[in-house]
């Protein structure tokens, strides 16, 4: 397995996670300096943003914006020669989002573009119907967004573990994970320190070749500590 940690142009943090991660998971925020990044020694994963910075491609009104972030993403994984872009498919927020829209977007984008689960609804694609759904319609490989399916989980009141089990059966070509407090409607994003899942039955459930995105605090001192247990687990 491979264990990356994730970024918001971070330079200090991934100076940092240089020599330790596996590779970073960057997320492409427009208007922010990448040039550190330039001859980094770590692979890059791209993130686009998502609906916390105004987009989401399930509102055809925002569809030049949408657009602009998209493509900001593309340029920095051709910058950085990232094979993966992940980006969400969006939130029904209002009457000028959907489905369709979500689905029209991503057709024909980069084919290193990749979806990822999301926590419940209004999101698209949380439950395993949707997520099935939303392979069958965009022919899109699939980020697996660990803590996203136990939100889900939680919100319709059945068993997490059985819900994993079942999100693994897509094949994800990526992985996120981090830590999460059970029962208390927890976004997650916490160390494992402050985290109650059961982290080692989970990593049990990994391909041996997956690459694990730790999505954890922006705390360097507490995600090298995460990193270290996640090796530590899986070895």
């Amino acid at each position: 397995m491979k264990i990356g940690v994730k970024i918001f142009c971070d330079v200090e943090f991934a100076d940092y996670f240089k020599d330790k991660a596996d590779f970073l998971e960057v997320m492409a925020i427009q208007g922010k300096d990448y040039s550190f990044l330039e001859n980094y020694p770590l692979p890059i994963v791209i993130h686009a943003m998502h609906h916390a910075f105004g987009v989401n491609v399930a509102d055809k009104t925002l569809f030049e914006k949408n657009l602009e972030s998209i493509n900001f993403a593309v340029s920095l994984a051709d910058r950085f020669d990232a094979k993966k872009i992940i980006l969400h498919p969006g939130v029904l927020k209002n009457k000028d989002c959907s489905f369709e829209q979500s689905v029209d977007f991503f057709q024909g984008l980069d084919e290193r573009v990749i979806f990822e689960n999301m926590p419940f609804k209004p999101y698209l694609s949380s439950e395993f119907s949707d997520v099935k759904d939303f392979i069958s319609r965009t022919g899109m490989n699939f980020c697996l967004d660990i803590n996203h399916v136990i939100q889900m989980a939680e919100k319709l009141g059945i068993d997490s573990i059985l819900e994993i089990k079942k999100f693994f059966t897509f094949n994800p070509v990526m992985h996120h994970i981090g830590g999460h407090r059970v029962g208390i409607g927890d976004i997650g994003h916490r160390s494992f320190d402050d985290s109650d899942i059961p982290l080692k039955e989970i990593l049990d459930l990994f391909p041996e070749d997956a690459e694990i995105t730790l999505e954890v605090t922006k705390d360097i001192g507490k995600s090298e500590k995460d990193l270290e247990l996640v090796r530590s687990l899986i070895a």
